[in-house]
């Protein structure tokens, strides 16, 4: 027992120190904290390129990643070339360089100018892809607007509010846009188009669509199911927060004055457990003598994951009410409102989800600095 406790000791200082140690110069994997950071034109990271800013700041990348790109800011701008994948969190993201493989973005507004050479996966508030851009893979679009210009080599899928489409697909169109879908003098469809809209497709004469098209019916929820997705929701992150906060009350003070003390290094390392946590876990699973430590790591991860979602109201909760009160405490108003005010926020369609990303990436940080801090 003592043994397997020292090597998930072990295990997690490896994996909490390489996430949190910014390597320089000609090191494998760079990584900023600050505001405002810049790659110059002239500069190159042979590795990973990991920069947060924090959600008020901008970064501006304009000289070129070898292998992937992290980024969370206010707004990121690609400038340079990235290597392999570009991830990016931010109001406003601009993609003016090539990306060698796929690019995924969180983000309110999106703009894609050049060659982007696998997927692009948008979840956002609008979505422009140039007429100077291309797209090698398949487009995935979630939330409000597209306007795609530039040609997608494979297909378009998404969930929105409207898109336009006037360049070529390579392969189907599958979206569901209740406001509209236009195809565009210049569109041109290999595959089917299949869409689901309360209006008609929108079909400019000279468009080409070499498929078939298939409409589906946009059916208007009841006013009983629309409660009822509002309320089970709500009803049960409130019973989980209540619970942990009778449980563990004193841990959830101690994460509290973390993330008051902490909250930039809360929400780099929240990120970045995100994103390379569960790449990690899974390396070590596909090794034989890494396996074991491999479940366990994922294991963790998705206890922290759940209990850090499960946590995020009470800890917006006291940042609201620290705005006005410095030395307000942790109590059961201050959890209510917090999770009340939270669930409102996913009626918000792109400023929400990107409050409640952060919120969520600091709370999942702050407990993981907790658990380094406790096995040291």
């Amino acid at each position: 027992m003592m043994s397997k406790i020292h090597s998930t000791k072990h295990g997690t200082l490896i994996f909490l120190s390489v996430l949190l140690f910014p390597l320089v110069g000609n090191a494998e994997t760079v990584l900023r904290t600050g505001s405002d950071i810049s790659v110059e034109a002239e500069q190159v990271v042979a590795g990973d390129y990991y920069v947060s800013v924090g959600p008020f700041s901008s970064t501006v990348m304009s000289g070129s990643v070898a292998e992937d790109m992290y980024a969370l800011g206010a707004a990121v701008t690609v400038n340079g070339e990235v290597g392999t994948d570009a991830t990016l969190f931010a109001g406003t993201v601009q993609v003016h360089a090539p990306i060698g493989d796929d690019l995924r973005v969180l983000g309110g507004e999106v703009t894609i100018a050049d060659r982007i050479e696998g997927d692009v996966f948008v979840i956002g508030g609008t979505l422009s892809i140039l007429s100077t851009a291309s797209v090698g893979g398949d487009v995935f679009m979630f939330g409000g607007s597209a306007s795609i210009e530039g040609d997608v080599d494979g297909s378009v899928f998404g969930k929105l509010e409207q898109i336009t489409i006037n360049s070529a697909v390579g392969g189907n169109v599958d979206v569901a846009a209740p406001a509209g879908v236009v195809l565009g003098d210049k569109a041109v469809i290999v595959g089917n188009v299949q869409y689901t809209s309360l209006l008609p497709l929108g079909r400019s004469p000279d468009a080409t669509i070499e498929g078939e098209v298939y409409q589906g019916q946009e059916e208007a929820e009841s006013a009983k199911e629309r409660t009822r997705a509002l309320l089970i929701p709500l009803f049960i992150s409130l019973f989980t927060s209540l619970t942990l906060y009778l449980l563990f009350k004193s841990q959830l003070q101690r994460m509290l004055r973390t993330l008051q003390h902490e909250s930039g290094k809360s929400l780099l390392v929240g990120a970045v457990t995100i994103i390379a946590g569960p790449v990690t876990a899974v390396v070590l699973m596909a090794t034989v003598l890494g396996m074991f430590v491999g479940i366990a790591l994922m294991a963790l991860l998705l206890l922290l994951f759940v209990v850090s979602f499960a946590l995020t109201g009470v800890v917006f909760g006291v940042m609201l009410l620290r705005l006005f009160d410095p030395q307000a405490k942790l109590t059961l108003g201050s959890i209510l409102f917090g999770t009340l005010l939270l669930n409102a926020l996913l009626f918000i369609p792109v400023a929400g989800i990107f409050a409640l990303v952060v919120l969520e990436g600091m709370t999942l940080g702050a407990l993981a600095l907790m658990l380094y801090r406790a096995v040291q």
